[in-house]
């Protein structure tokens, strides 16, 4: 069983194609995410009534219903985008496509705030009309500074390093880096693979966004090992 959650604006092939590509059964959820406040009420309710006769007509099992944030208080909508994701019940998948602004940013940072939670992120383009799948970083991670100088050790390479290299370059002993690429690991800030009982370490896209953020250096690191 999967909840989709989407904002909606007026035109809703942004939404269907998102939905029908990834694919959606009888069992499943839709959440339509709109304004609590329409500019128009007609064009808005057709654009609902559409989406749910064309993914009742596949599905007529399915469930879709609307839930609706407040346009004009940025900080309550992100927290109600936030309690639809924390109760949405089976796996959640969220489409970041079409809908109003107002809807569409405080949704964004609520899906980056959970994403843990969320099986998949979609994108609906503009331009060629495909859907993709969007890997938006984890900004909820924390290091102290041991793992966060080995964090920057990984990301001033090119492309993979392995844990000996690591132990080389640094005046920590093996199971200390170990140990922090264990905690990177498992925060979504590195990927690892092991070859003939060497693990190797590449930096993901949450792991250069936290350098980017916090210190990329390892001489920017301060704090508590």
């Amino acid at each position: 069983m999967h909840t989709f959650v989407s904002p909606i604006g007026f035109n809703t092939t942004s939404v269907t194609r998102a939905l029908l590509d990834y694919g959606i059964d009888g069992e499943d959820t839709v959440l339509l995410v709109r304004p609590a406040t329409e500019t128009d009420d007609n064009r808005a309710a057709e654009a609902v009534a559409d989406v749910q006769r064309l993914l009742q007509e596949i599905e007529p099992q399915i469930s879709v219903s609307v839930y609706r944030i407040p346009h004009d208080d940025f900080e309550t909508a992100v927290m109600e985008c936030s309690e639809l994701i924390r109760t949405a019940a089976g796996a959640i998948v969220v489409s970041l496509s079409g809908g109003a602004r107002d809807v569409l940013l405080p949704l964004t940072v609520a899906t980056m705030a959970h994403r843990r939670e969320i099986e998949s992120i979609l994108g609906y383009s503009d331009i060629d009309g495909q859907v993709r799948e969007c890997m938006l970083p984890d900004i909820t991670a924390t290091l102290s500074q041991g793992p966060h100088q080995t964090l920057a050790m990984i990301g001033g390479h090119e492309s993979e390093v392995s844990i000996p290299n690591l132990t080389e370059r640094s005046e920590s002993a093996k199971s200390t880096i170990t140990r922090h690429v264990n905690t990177l690991e498992a925060d979504g800030l590195v990927t690892a693979r092991l070859e003939d009982r060497t693990k190797y370490v590449t930096i993901t896209f949450s792991g250069e966004l936290f350098l980017a953020v916090n210190g990329t250096r390892e001489s920017e690191v301060v704090g508590d090992r």
